[in-house]
């Protein structure tokens, strides 16, 4: 099968910004925030908010903490995409506004390493975006609407 030059190129991009970003991922400096929900539930995130951190992701990892998850963090609000490609781990996505009000939700996503996986749009727009562990929305009751408290320093 022959792909289109764009499809080649798009894909060629995301390899190098990928294979970029696990160049330079450090365990050790990575970058911690934690985040507080209306029951008071307190969950410490690894901070994403450069281009090749947010490409990367989750992506590759086995385990994620009961009460960890990945901030990404966004320079403007906008609809946010996200893709499940070569992530490990079925994950709860939570959209949060400039406020920290939480303005869409995506549950229980399923790890996906097909070729070609489906992109889930957010339903408004976005500046942050918290991968959690599945089950994470359900099991603390989360709604849209409700704000949480982001600790993020730059």
């Amino acid at each position: 099968m022959i792909l289109p030059l764009p499809t080649l190129l798009c894909g060629a991009l995301l390899g190098a910004v990928l294979w970029s970003a696990t160049l330079s991922a450090d365990p050790v400096a990575s970058r911690w925030s934690s985040i507080t929900f209306a029951d008071d539930r307190h969950i410490k995130t690894e901070i994403a908010d450069t281009p090749a951190q947010r490409a990367l992701g989750l992506m590759y990892r086995e385990t994620l903490g009961e009460n960890q998850g990945m901030l990404f963090v966004y320079p403007d609000s906008d609809i946010r995409y996200v893709w499940m490609k070569n992530t490990l781990l079925a994950l709860d996505i939570v959209f949060l506004n400039e406020n920290g009000i939480i303005v869409s939700m995506l549950p229980n996503l399923a790890p996906c390493s097909q070729q070609y996986c489906p992109i889930y749009p957010s339903k408004a727009v976005a500046r942050y975006m918290l991968e959690v562990n599945a089950g994470f929305i359900d099991k603390h009751q989360l709604k849209t609407g409700q704000e949480v408290i982001i600790d993020y320093r730059h």
